[in-house]
């Protein structure tokens, strides 16, 4: 006939077409008639055994009920540079781009049903090869009992409730999720929020609970395969980071550094950023005007004037995995004395908190250790903006917005309490001398004998950014 249809398990259509050519000596002619179904998209390097392990441990935690979790269910806007799946969905299987799946993990049984709806229309078309086949050969390759359609959904779940299940749990933002409608209206954004409340109204006999906190806990600890994708990550970022960084002058937007960090997560073989870059310089670099971002078209984009400071915060993203990592940069290219100062004390203190960075640690432990520091470099102070950050530093309220975070799939991910072997973390102190704010991260592991930084070959003590700023002139 006129077309070819050829279902192969290469994952990418070149591959697949390259084959097709070798077993059929195909012209170019008929190659252009040929459609290729190809596997479906899932995270390569996180093995079936290791999601399989994942999804029986939060089964085996959460015994008395189903755990229910959805995929994204909107697709990207156009606006967005890439589909960003889920994060505790595509940590339980793996599958990249699957919108609007729903993972049903059955504790009392230890199954793992997938349910797929129709695929999703585009412009007035279906979106093709794009939704996972149903039944058993999927279900084999994804190390799940069934793949089955949406529809079959909540039969299974009256099934189940019949049998004696009386709890649902679901996942929770990590951050409250807003609503987009006054109290007494039903919510219509947040897509954790809408997806608990539907489940609550079509079964209300059920109990629905938040996993949160058992999922946080699994995901606060990295496998090795993890590990590596997340020190690759870094990598990525810190050079994105630095080319953000040379691209900061006097007379430059936000916008121009923004750019340059887009382009250089890409060129560093990342996808893009895992989120959009903040280079914010003076005033918006105070935390109180920073959040504004968010809700800003231009994202708070400004002309950067010399003198001023630039937090630059960023992140790329690779195999679904996240990064975070960022500097306070003199827009000039030279600190000023008071700043260097400044600036070289919150370096002092942040590599002592890292000493202090062992498997059992609390994140206090690390905060203490960084605030004893500044308490010892206190008299040494020779600037009057130095010995005013030191003795904020040193109050109580000084490092109250300094934090520890995980990174993972997402780039920031909630962290526990205490550090243990395998995790990834972002240290991320932050605080306000006047009219300037410093800001400082990077990415880094806590292993069996302490920390290892992955965010290597970036630039620490005022000299070293004064350095590499002149490298970029």
């Amino acid at each position: 006939g006129n077309a070819l249809a050829v279902e192969l398990d290469f994952g990418r259509k070149e591959r697949s077409e390259k084959m097709l050519r070798r077993c059929f000596r195909l012209s170019e002619l008929t190659l252009a008639s040929i459609v290729v179904l190809t596997a479906p998209v899932r995270a390569q390097e996180i093995s079936l055994v290791e999601l399989s392990e994942r999804r029986a441990a939060l089964m085996n935690r959460l015994p008395d009920g189903i755990v229910l979790l959805h995929a994204k269910s909107s697709p990207k806007e156009m606006e967005q540079p890439s589909w960003i799946q889920d994060g505790t969905f595509l940590y339980f299987t793996g599958l990249v781009n699957q919108p609007g799946a729903i993972l049903a993990l059955d504790g009392p049984s230890k199954e793992a049903h997938l349910f797929v709806p129709p695929p999703p229309v585009s412009f007035g078309f279906p979106v093709q090869n794009l939704m996972l086949r149903l039944g058993s050969a999927t279900a084999d390759s994804l190390g799940v009992n069934a793949v089955r359609p949406w529809d079959d959904l909540t039969p299974y779940l009256r099934m189940q409730i019949d049998s004696g299940i009386r709890r649902f749990y679901v996942d929770a933002s990590r951050r409250p999720e807003l609503p987009g409608a006054p109290d007494e209206l039903w919510p219509i954004a947040g897509e954790k929020d809408l997806w608990r409340r539907s489940l609550a109204h079509a079964f209300p006999e059920v109990t629905i609970e938040s996993a949160r906190g058992t999922i946080q806990e699994m995901r606060w600890k990295k496998s090795p395969t993890e590990v590596e994708i997340l020190r690759r990550n870094a990598e990525i970022t810190a050079h994105a980071l630095l080319a953000g960084i040379r691209r900061i002058r006097p007379g430059a937007t936000q916008r121009e550094t923004e750019a340059a960090v887009v382009s250089g997560c890409i060129q560093a073989g990342g996808e893009g950023p895992s989120f959009w870059p903040w280079t914010m310089s003076g005033p918006n670099a105070h935390v109180d005007r920073l959040v504004r971002a968010f809700f800003d078209y231009s994202h708070l984009n400004r002309t950067m004037v010399a003198g001023e400071l630039v937090r630059v915060d960023v992140g790329c993203t690779a195999n679904s995995y996240g990064g975070d990592v960022g500097r306070t940069i003199p827009v000039a290219g030279r600190f000023t004395p008071g700043q260097a100062e400044t600036w070289d004390l919150l370096i002092a203190a942040y590599r002592k908190g890292m000493e202090a960075m062992w498997p059992g640690v609390t994140i206090a432990d690390v905060m203490a250790a960084s605030r004893a520091e500044v308490e010892r470099l206190a008299d040494g102070m020779q600037t009057r903006q130095g010995r005013t950050a030191a003795t904020f530093l040193s109050s109580e309220r000084g490092m109250s917005v300094w934090s520890i975070h995980g990174v993972g799939i997402d780039s920031g991910e909630t962290p526990l309490d205490t550090l243990v072997e395998g995790a990834v973390i972002a240290f991320e102190p932050m605080f306000e001398i006047g009219d300037d704010a410093f800001y400082l991260e990077d990415m880094i592991v806590v292993t069996t004998d302490g920390y290892e930084v992955l965010s290597t070959g970036l630039p620490y003590t005022a000299q070293e950014i004064e350095e590499v700023m002149a490298q970029g002139r």
